[in-house]
C-alpha cells in the first residue's frame, strides 16, 4: 500500500511595508508612542511649558516649595549689585526688577528662539549646488588625507537635513534675506533698534504699574495658583483685541464695507488706515517668513502692534486690583513672576509664528497663511493672535488647522512605515521615505507688491 504524501502547503505571503504599516497604526502601543509628539504638535511648545510652570506653582503652593523663584530673586539682586552698585539709590522705583530684568528676559528669549529657528535655514541650499564643493574638497591636498567615505557621509547628512527642510517648510520659496547678506544685516539692524525702543516703552509701562500700586519690594511670595491662569486668559484676550484691530485696519482700505469705516468718522478712519498701512508695509516686504524677522517692522508698528498689546493686559489687571480691598488687591494684582513669564512667552511666540517651518514643536501655519495672502485684501486672513476677533469678523481661516491635521497624519504614517521596514527587513522606497509633504495652495508669489 503506497504511502500518501502530504500536499505542499501554500507559501506564506510576507506582508509588504504598506500592509505592515496599516497594522502598526492600529496598535495601541504605536498610538501611545506617538502621543507625546502629537500632543506637542497640537498644543505648541510654549503653552505646554506654561502648563508645566502652572503645575510647579501648584506643587510649590500646596505640597513642596521648590524655591526657584527665591533663588532667581537672590541671583538677580547679586547681579544688580555687582554690575550697578549705584542702582540701590533708585531702589524706590525698582527699575532693576521692573524694567531691566523683564527687558533682558524678553529680548534674550527673542534672540534664543531666533537662533534655534535659524538652524533650519542652514540647509536651504540644494545639495546639487554644493556637490561642486564636495568634489573640490576631495581633490584638495587636505582632502587626500581624509577618507572619502567620511566626506560622502557628511554630504549625505546634509542631503537628509535638506530633505527635512524642504519637507517641513510651509512656503516653497525662502525669505529673500537668506540669499542676501545685505538684506539679512538690514533685518538685524532694524530688529536691534526695535528691541531698544521696546525697552523704553516697557519703562513707561513700569512707571504706570508703580503708580497703580504694583508690589515691587516684597515679591518673594508666589501668587495664588488660580491667579496666573485667569490673568493670562485676560491678558491674551486683550492682546488679541489690541493687536487685531490695528493689524486688520492696516490691510483694509476705508470703504463702506469696512467695519471701522462705519464706526468712526471718515477722516479718522482714513487717517488710521494711512498710518497703520504705511507702518506695516516693511513687515510684509517679503512674502516668506523668517523667525528672526518677527520684529522686522517700522518703529511705530513695533510699539503699536507688538509691544503695546502685550503690556496692556498686566496694566489692566493691576488697575482693577488697585480698586479692590487691600487683601484682595494683593491676590489679584499683577505679580512680577507672572509678568516675566508672560513677556518671555510673548517674545517666543512672536518668533515661532514667523519661522515658516512646521516642526514637531511648532506649527506657524496660521500666521504663515496670513503672510502668504497679505497682498490680497480680499483673501487676507488671520489678523489676530488668539483668534477670537478673527472669528467674530469672519477672517479666521480653517486651512491651517486642516493642513496641520493632514501633516500629523503623514508623520504618523511615516513613523509606521519606518517601523514596518525594521520589522520586515525590506528597505523603504524613495516615495515611502517622503510621505510627509507640505500642502501647496497654489498661491502666486507676489513679492514685489504692497499691501
Amino acid at each position: 500500500m503506497s504511502q500518501l504524501k502530504p500536499a505542499d502547503s501554500a507559501p506564506t505571503k510576507t506582508p509588504n511595508n504598506e500592509e505592515l504599516a496599516d497594522q502598526i497604526q492600529k496598535e495601541w502601543r504605536f498610538k501611545l508612542k506617538r502621543a507625546p509628539e502629537n500632543l506637542v504638535i497640537r498644543c505648541g511648545i510654549v503653552p505646554l511649558i506654561l502648563v508645566l510652570l502652572e503645575i510647579l506653582l501648584i506643587i510649590s503652593n500646596n505640597v513642596y516649595y521648590f524655591g526657584y523663584w527665591s533663588w532667581f530673586i537672590t541671583k538677580s539682586t547679586d547681579v544688580r549689585d555687582s554690575i550697578f552698585p549705584f542702582l540701590p539709590l533708585l531702589d524706590p522705583y525698582s527699575l532693576w526688577r521692573g524694567w531691566i530684568v523683564p527687558s533682558s528676559l524678553a529680548i534674550g528669549t527673542y534672540i534664543f528662539v531666533s537662533l534655534l529657528s535659524l538652524r533650519h535655514e542652514l540647509y536651504h541650499w540644494k545639495p546639487e549646488l554644493l556637490s561642486h564643493y564636495l568634489q573640490s574638497a576631495k581633490a584638495s591636498k587636505l582632502g587626500h588625507h581624509i577618507p572619502q567615505t567620511w566626506l560622502n557621509f557628511a554630504f549625505h547628512i546634509y542631503e537628509d537635513k535638506h530633505r527635512s527642510h524642504i519637507t517641513n517648510r510651509i512656503q516653497k520659496q525662502p525669505h529673500k534675506a537668506l540669499d542676501s547678506s545685505t538684506e539679512f544685516l538690514k533685518i538685524l539692524r532694524t530688529v536691534g533698534f526695535n528691541m531698544f525702543i521696546s525697552t523704553l516703552l516697557l519703562l513707561f509701562f513700569w512707571i504706570l504699574l508703580l503708580l497703580s500700586g504694583i508690589e515691587s519690594s516684597d515679591i518673594s511670595q508666589l501668587p495664588h495658583s488660580y491667579v496666573p491662569p485667569l490673568q493670562g486668559a485676560i491678558w491674551y484676550l486683550l492682546n488679541d483685541l489690541f493687536y487685531f484691530y490695528p493689524h486688520w485696519i492696516a490691510h483694509h482700505s476705508p470703504s463702506p464695507t469696512a467695519f471701522y469705516y462705519r464706526l468712526l468718522p471718515v477722516p479718522v478712519a482714513k487717517a488710521l488706515y494711512t498710518h497703520f498701512n504705511r507702518s506695516h508695509k516693511l513687515h510684509h516686504k517679503s512674502k516668506a517668513n523668517l523667525g528672526v524677522a518677527a520684529w522686522y517692522c517700522s518703529p511705530w508698528e513695533q510699539l503699536l502692534f507688538n509691544i503695546f498689546p502685550a503690556l496692556i493686559g498686566p496694566l489692566f489687571t493691576q488697575i482693577l486690583a488697585s480698586n479692590l480691598p487691600p487683601h484682595q488687591s494683593e491676590i489679584w494684582g499683577t505679580h512680577l513672576v507672572t509678568l516675566y513669564i508672560w513677556l518671555m512667552a510673548a517674545s517666543a511666540m512672536s518668533v515661532l509664528a514667523h519661522t515658516g517651518y512646521r516642526s514637531a514643536w511648532n506649527d506657524p501655519g496660521k500666521h504663515d497663511l496670513h503672510h502668504e495672502r497679505a497682498f490680497d485684501a480680499k483673501k487676507a486672513v488671520n489678523f489676530g493672535t488668539l483668534g477670537v476677533f478673527d472669528w467674530i469678523h469672519g477672517t479666521k481661516s480653517e486651512i491651517p488647522s486642516g493642513d496641520a491635521r493632514r501633516w500629523r497624519g503623514q508623520r504618523d504614517r511615516q513613523a509606521a512605515l519606518w517601523e514596518a521596514s525594521r520589522t520586515s527587513g525590506v528597505a523603504l522606497t524613495r516615495e515611502q521615505m517622503e510621505v510627509v509633504r507640505q500642502p501647496d495652495h497654489g498661491q502666486e508669489w507676489e513679492d514685489g507688491r504692497s499691501i
